[in-house]
């Protein structure tokens, strides 16, 4: 049953989704002597967290896959699966890189990161059942690659894991290495080299502290430098790297609190250590107080429990063109009072909770201050394997827009509105604005199925009104969109809104959800039950205008 209330009128103002440099190439449409396995969105399966529920399995010698370059590149990324230790804890393994068939190298893969069983907060045993959060990512530089050129995975006779499945590749053309800027000290000159495999905390901290004497910023040169110490504290310092694909920090600390000074970081990447998710602990690569104006750009991080979480006290913040991926849990969270801050042309995947969210939490232990005029644009949000793309609960005046959002394990809705969390009821007006979410929605902790697009009134009734326009819902795993109670949401008004193609409802209200929707210019299509479902006609209206 197909529903057209009026034609959408309103036109494609900005592109969708970050500017990403890369392409990505699904290796289920790969050239392969392998196994293509899915499509499946089975819980508990690998299936189910590859993008598009399709995956390659190698696990016989001599097996490949193998994709044409579209355009020039010498990097690579491979989104994989191998097996964990029987205990847990992880296993090493290689897989063979070939290009037109001459050897590259050996792409390093790890499963440290990955497998995780049992129920949330989950656990690294396996003894634990369930098993989820397989997938992890490898990386190299690599020669020179042109239109045309064959890249080929193969699993080669050393290569020891019993068998790789793999999500896809992506292959990325990148800069030289970004030069020392002037008026800079670098981290080198403080005791430590690159590559060394030190310590580097201690010399980190004089270097920060001679530049901020100085008024210099810091410098660091390319190369790994390994910070294992506690977390670094920081404030009023500028910090640069060579490039995100360049200059890295690892080791089991490379995470910053944040003191109250603004700061700025910028072209390096943050890799860390952590396999667990303890959420008494800040193991997050920025945490804390961010002051007025910081800026981050063009920053890598992955493997630690949030890329970013901010406290009360920051405000006009800025995160521009960033990659979040393969975190324990939220990749960025405007949290406490957080205000006029924007995330902006970022890539995320693959996070353990909200890849994106802005809470004004009400308990307590916060200083009960609402987040104010928070937003995300364009942005791209790839297969959260817990909770939602991108998520708002409570404060005044967020803003959602032209956000690209693709896929999703449990508990995922693409976009979430929500009360519950103990938010600050929300104030002003939410915009959510020429969005896009794909195979989003499922199965959730609540008890009830979500949909693409997920609205909760759960702890307090929401009287601000929901704006949301220019919405394309594809796919949708369930509903397209969802609106639950108990509590009311009464103000909700959808203009120019597109959802092609859901295994249940175009709309679904649920029985708990009070209030009331106004929809002009809905179109509905290719739903495979009702286009709207109210089932709770007595407490919840809806008015649909031609």
């Amino acid at each position: 049953m197909a529903i057209t209330c009026c034609q959408s009128n309103n036109p494609k103002t900005a592109a969708i989704g970050a500017a990403c440099p890369w392409i990505s190439y699904p290796a289920a449409t790969a050239k392969t002597t392998g196994t293509v396995r899915g499509p499946s969105h089975a819980y508990l399966t690998p299936e189910a967290e590859a993008i598009g529920g399709k995956l390659v399995k190698l696990d016989a010698d001599g097996q490949f896959l193998e994709i044409t370059s579209r355009q020039r590149a010498n990097t690579i990324v491979v989104r994989y699966c191998i097996p964990d230790a029987p205990a847990g804890g992880g296993t090493n393994a290689t897989l063979g890189l070939y290009i037109n068939g001459k050897f590259e190298t050996k792409l390093r893969l790890t499963s440290r990161y990955s497998w995780i069983y049992g129920d949330f907060p989950w656990s690294n045993d396996p003894q634990q059942g369930k098993p989820h959060h397989f997938f992890d990512e490898s990386h190299a530089l690599i020669r020179n690659v042109a239109p045309g050129d064959v890249i080929r995975l193969q699993k080669d006779h050393d290569d020891t894991a019993a068998y790789c499945l793999i999500d896809l590749i992506e292959l990325e053309k990148i800069n030289p290495p970004l030069p020392r800027p002037v008026d800079s000290l670098s981290i080198a000159e403080f005791g430590v080299a690159p590559n060394d495999g030190k310590d580097a905390s201690a010399a980190l901290m004089r270097c920060m502290q001679a530049a901020q004497a100085q008024g210099k910023s810091v410098w660091i040169p390319q190369g790994e430098f390994c910070l294992n110490s506690s977390r670094i504290k920081i404030g009023s310092v500028r910090l640069q790297g060579a490039g995100m694909w360049y200059s890295k920090f690892t080791g089991t600390s490379p995470m910053f609190e944040l003191t109250g000074a603004p700061v700025e970081f910028s072209n390096l990447a943050i890799f860390g250590d952590i396999d667990r998710r303890v959420d008494d602990l800040p193991e997050n690569a920025f945490d804390g107080n961010f002051g007025n104006g910081s800026v981050f750009k063009n920053l890598w991080i992955e493997h630690v429990k949030c890329g970013f979480w901010t406290k009360h006290g920051t405000a006009n913040m800025r995160v521009a063109g960033c990659r979040i991926r393969n975190t324990m849990a939220d990749g960025l969270n405007f949290c406490d009072g957080t205000s006029f801050s924007v995330v902006e042309q970022c890539h995320l995947r693959n996070t353990g909770d909200d890849a994106l969210a802005t809470w004004s939490p009400n308990g307590s232990w916060s200083s009960r201050q609402p987040c104010v005029q928070n937003a995300f644009i364009n942005n791209t949000v790839e297969m959260p394997w817990l909770a939602n793309g991108i998520a708002v609960y409570g404060g005044t005046g967020h803003l959602i827009a032209h956000n690209k959002i693709s896929g999703g394990v449990f508990s995922n809705s693409g976009i979430l509105v929500s009360s519950g969390f103990e938010s600050i009821p929300f104030a002003g007006s939410i915009r959510i604005e020429d969005n896009s979410i794909t195979d989003a929605g499922g199965d959730c902790y609540i008890g009830e199925t979500v949909g693409g697009l997920w609205i909760h009134a759960k702890d307090s009734d929401i009287t601000a009104p929901i704006e949301i326009s220019g919405l394309r819902i594809t796919d949708s795993r369930k509903s397209g969109i969802t609106i639950h109670g108990p509590r009311k949401a009464l103000n909700i008004n959808f203009r120019n809104i597109e959802i092609n193609g859901t295994e249940e409802y175009g709309i679904e209200v649920k029985p708990s959800a009070g209030g009331s929707l106004h929809a002009n210019g809905l179109k509905i299509a290719n739903n495979r039950l009702e286009a709207i479902h109210n089932r709770n006609n007595g407490q919840f209206s809806v008015g649909i205008e031609d």
